[in-house]
């Protein structure tokens, strides 16, 4: 493994409409105690993942690929990683918010891309008996505001139109950056708020939906998510650098963002990325943080049908052509140079995040960036194409 030496609106990032600009170059794709794990049907699922280092060749074209984005000042710095059968390979480039180099395994949020592990819980849990995704969510919360009867599965799929969170709450964070949120509190602060979209219409992005399904998960299984998703999904996929903040605390190294310095959401003291509020403010939408290694092996380790069985994947990437980012349950579908490509996007309290999955050539890509994305800079997302394209041609030229 090389390694490099010395929702417009909250949890539904502006990343996601950046991601759009890019999706579109091609048409969306339609398409209590411990308890026993659904098992993959064998015919379906990917070969165990490949830990050979490749070419020297194939290295030095996938260090330039992401590189030059901190050289020319794309961003302050970022993390890659490409997890494959053949081989693996992760990277870092330049520095994060408070100078410090960025290493391979620095950890940073991952933002949205919190909910496919959420999204993977509720399908787990639902394969098993525990919940009916066509049952109204309120059968199982009590929640603060008029559900409509929305559905687990609706809340699962962004058709729930519920309310979106406020858009102050990157502000309220850093007036409280010490202070921890939990999912209640998240709920009663969005109760009021503008509805997403119509119930039962295609889907509306907005994050609330996974904080009220890892509420969701918590009630069902009596358990914290975080001790649930770690014995379920977490220790299953081998992911060995990934906390569910804050119930775990992320191991140093740890990356804190550039761009929200200035609203004062940072706290390195905390050792909570990027701080205490600024961690506990995500909770099933966007509370995990990672190094780009797991968060690459987990995609591969997902959509390959290892951790969950492949129908369960299936039901996350049945995306729907008319609904934002083609969106299935807790993941994003689109059809990319002619390719069909699944995974998340996030963009949370000064992070930026990728997981884009090619199935057809059982590729896995990861990007970590500790900066926020602008609205109009589309460059964030184009990397994780742009990487792809760059391995595949170093893998041609290897085979030439």
């Amino acid at each position: 493994m090389a390694r490099r030496s010395s929702e417009r609106g909250p949890h539904g990032p502006v990343l996601l409409v950046v991601l759009l600009v890019l999706f579109l170059v091609a048409p969306l794709a339609g398409c209590g105690g411990h308890r026993a794990r659904s098992s993959p049907s064998e015919s379906s699922v990917w070969p165990a993942a490949g830990t050979a280092e490749f070419s020297v060749g194939v290295q030095r074209a996938l260090t330039q690929a992401i590189e030059v984005h901190s050289y020319v000042g794309d961003a302050c710095g970022l993390t890659a990683a490409i997890v494959t059968p053949e081989g693996t390979w992760v990277g870092a480039a330049g520095e994060d918010g408070t100078g410090r180099e960025l290493e391979p395994d620095s950890a940073m949020l991952i933002a949205s891309v919190t909910k496919t592990f959420v999204a993977a819980e509720v399908l787990l849990l639902a394969s098993r008996g525990e919940v009916d995704l066509d049952a109204p969510i309120d059968s199982y919360l009590d929640l603060p505001f008029d559900t409509a009867g929305a559905t687990v599965r609706q809340v699962g799929t962004m058709t729930s139109a519920f309310p979106n969170l406020p858009l102050w709450l990157p502000g309220y964070v850093g007036r409280h950056v010490h202070g921890p949120l939990t999912a209640t509190d998240l709920v009663r602060m969005s109760r009021h708020q503008p509805r997403a979209g119509i119930l039962g219409h295609p889907g509306n992005y907005n994050g609330l939906n996974y904080v009220i399904l890892g509420m969701l998960v918590e009630k069902v299984t009596g358990e914290p998510l975080a001790s649930v998703l770690r014995h379920d999904l977490v220790d299953p996929a081998g992911l060995e650098r990934l906390w569910m903040q804050t119930s775990e605390k992320p191991e140093p190294p740890l990356a804190y963002p550039a761009s929200a310095r200035p609203r004062g959401i940072v706290d390195t003291a905390s050792g909570f990325l990027p701080s205490v509020a600024g961690a506990s403010s995500g909770q099933g939408g966007a509370g995990i943080a990672a190094d780009v290694l797991s968060l690459a092996q987990w995609g591969y380790q997902l959509y390959g049908g290892r951790v969950i069985a492949p129908d369960l994947v299936a039901t996350m990437t049945d995306g729907d052509p008319r609904a934002e980012l083609g969106y299935g349950f807790g993941t994003s579908t689109a059809t990319i140079d002619g390719v069909r490509v699944v995974g998340h996007p996030g963009d949370w309290m000064g992070y930026t995040s990728l997981l884009l999955v090619w199935p057809e050539t059982k590729t896995s890509i990861a990007l970590l960036v500790p900066e926020a994305t602008a609205s109009d800079d589309p460059s964030h997302v184009a990397w994780g194409r742009n990487l792809y394209l760059a391995f595949q041609s170093a893998l041609a030229r290897d085979d030439s």
